[in-house]
């Protein structure tokens, strides 16, 4: 028995010993074959603008259902569904017959009630009326007036007008229908001050606060940005991973959007200097970057690398690589760590591979 446990634990270690060593050592076909040719060029440092680049939806900085006040039937619509108007515009009329004729009578009441106040004042200081008919009398002409200035609300109510600047939405009545107090008549929408809101990342919520300014464009008007500020944002990512919520609101003083436009927005939060490689230089396995450096021995080196922002076949380097380090381009395909490379003769062209810009890069999310 103690023989066979003897020869199980001999037979285990030179298993281990075998695995070991296979992990240890690279691939014997990738560090005897025939060195690979590669491009190379090295890692750069450069100013990057850090900008927020996404899209976002407008809306209706203050949108409303406009109601009727009063009882009544529809006698004319003044508006169109999406026409802009002006705050006071007439919108709907109600028939007003019967409110004109209560107006009349208020008027007719108050004036003579302030006929009689009048008379009375004037004959007071003869003796002939006493101060308690006076008082009396004024009480009368409080109230005759407080049913003329009711009158003349209940026959202004008659007429629905738009209570700010803005588009008119769906109609909801037609003429001839008969109104209850409080119901729906049509929607209006401020548009001079909408709201757009839009997602960013993560990474962005300890740069973000209210007042922040915005830039937004729209494919209706290529040539044309229209300013805005942060509102508010939620500073927690969404639970599905899309992000941080914001919501900004933009000047449109001329009304050239509309709600419900898909908007680009573009945020800078400042500039930072950034070690630059070309997009080529990354092999990606699942969610790991990495690249392919070359050792004072003419040996592929496999180092993993996090990766910051993007732009014009550029990418910021954040952790695992160090300015000026040679990375390969080309001719890593397939290439293992360990291998013998040969750098082509113009593979070391740094010039080549050096941003042709002037100004700092930016990168877009």
């Amino acid at each position: 028995m103690l023989r066979v446990i003897a020869s199980l634990l001999i037979v285990a270690a030179l298993g281990l010993g075998i695995v070991g060593w296979y992990q240890g050592t690279p691939d014997d076909d990738a560090v005897t074959g025939p060195p690979a040719e590669v491009n190379v060029t090295a890692a750069v440092i450069r100013p990057l603008i850090d900008r927020l680049e996404v899209t976002g939806t407008a809306r209706a900085g203050r949108a409303i259902t406009l109601v009727t006040e009063v009882d009544g039937r529809v006698t004319e619509l003044h508006f169109h569904e999406g026409q802009s108007v002006e705050a006071g515009a007439l919108l709907v009329s109600l028939d007003d017959r019967q409110a004109r004729m209560d107006l009349e009578r208020a008027r007719a009441h108050y004036q003579g009630a302030l006929s009689d106040y009048q008379e009375a004042a004037r004959r007071l200081g003869t003796r002939a009326v006493s101060q308690a008919e006076v008082n009396t009398l004024k009480t009368a002409l409080e109230d005759a007036r407080t049913g003329l200035d009711a009158s003349r609300v209940a026959l202004e109510d008659h007429s629905i007008r738009a209570p700010f600047d803005g588009v008119m939405g769906l109609r909801l009545v037609h003429p001839g229908a008969y109104l209850r107090s409080g119901d729906p008549i049509a929607t209006l929408d401020s548009v001079r001050n909408l709201e757009v809101s839009f997602q960013a990342p993560e990474h962005y919520r300890v740069a973000l606060r209210p007042g922040l300014d915005v830039t937004f464009s729209s494919d209706a008007h290529p040539h044309k940005q229209f300013a805005g500020k942060v509102m508010v944002f939620n500073g927690q990512a969404d639970g599905d991973g899309a992000g941080l919520a914001i919501k900004a609101m933009l000047d449109n003083g001329e009304a050239l959007l509309r709600p419900g436009e898909v908007l680009r927005v573009s945020m800078l939060f400042g500039e930072h200097s950034a070690l630059l490689v070309p997009e080529q230089a990354i092999v990606t396995s699942g969610a790991r970057s990495f690249v392919f450096t070359i050792t004072t021995t003419q040996r592929a080196e496999r180092r993993a690398v996090q990766l910051g922002g993007r732009r014009d076949g550029w990418v910021e380097v954040v952790a695992g690589l160090s300015e000026a380090e040679p990375v390969i381009v080309s001719g890593h395909l397939g290439l293992g760590s360990g291998a013998p490379v040969t750098v082509l003769p113009d593979g070391l062209d740094r010039g080549a591979w050096l941003p042709s810009w002037r100004t700092p890069l930016e990168a877009p999310v």
